[in-house]
């Protein structure tokens, strides 16, 4: 920025960095040092805003991933459940917890019936997380009736009876496009820059990571980021499928 504008802009990082920029007035009209106040403002808040980027993004990912910060393991799965209900809205219990491992599912009480699904299951081993989607088809199943019934169609155990209630009519789904499907994960992944995969046994998402070198935080960071696209992968798939009925 100082290139840019010409300026003298100096970062003070302290224990609250903050920008300084000055610049000498002597023998300048009033005209002249309005003109440069105003140039050294322009670079300024320019300044700020990159730097503000810089210190979200890139800089919350190196603090997260060299931090070292201790975290105990069941205050880590309180946060990992914590990441996975503020980031989709969905419910999620946990159905196994050992030394190193994890593994967590979406609340089928009927709570979840209408929440984002795009994390239907997350699980971690030693030195991996895999994280899966709901079945996509359905995305717009109106009650736990219907989403049983889907469920069960995709060759997933179903541990309850199924009956006509709870339906107007036998409603098996929607068929998702292979085509949007592609553009969607494509734009989500350019987006978070993630990698994910759709699976071609069923219409669901996947996406993992590996974990040997990271620590609690820097696995956090990256449960937020992975969670965070498939989210938005399954809200915007849910944009550009119709409800057909």
């Amino acid at each position: 920025m100082n290139r840019k504008y010409g300026a003298n802009i100096k970062l003070w990082a302290e224990q609250k960095p903050f920008l300084e920029t000055c610049f000498s007035a002597k023998g300048m009209s009033e005209d002249e040092k309005l003109q440069e106040i105003e140039r050294h403002a322009r670079a300024m808040y320019e300044t700020w805003g990159t730097w503000n980027e810089w210190a979200t993004n890139v800089g919350r990912e190196i603090y997260a991933k060299t931090t070292k910060m201790r975290m105990g393991w069941n205050d880590y799965i309180t946060k990992v459940l914590s990441h996975l209900r503020d980031f989709t809205g969905a419910k999620y219990v946990l159905k196994k917890k050992g030394d190193a491992t994890l593994v967590a599912e979406l609340d089928q009480s009927g709570a979840n019936i209408f929440a984002n699904r795009g994390v239907g299951s997350f699980r971690e081993t030693k030195g991996r997380i895999v994280m899966v989607s709901d079945i996509i088809g359905a995305i717009y199943a109106r009650n736990m009736e219907e989403y049983w019934r889907i469920q069960k169609r995709w060759g997933m155990k179903v541990a309850r009876v199924i009956t006509e209630r709870g339906a107007e009519e036998p409603y098996n789904g929607v068929v998702i496009s292979p085509e949007i499907l592609k553009e969607v994960v494509k734009q989500v992944e350019e987006r978070f820059d993630v990698k994910i995969k759709i699976r071609k046994d069923r219409p669901v998402l996947v996406t993992s990571f590996h974990t040997d070198k990271l620590r609690p935080y820097g696995k956090l960071y990256e449960i937020e980021r992975h969670t965070r696209a498939l989210a938005e992968a399954w809200s915007r798939i849910k944009e550009k499928v119709p409800n057909r009925r």
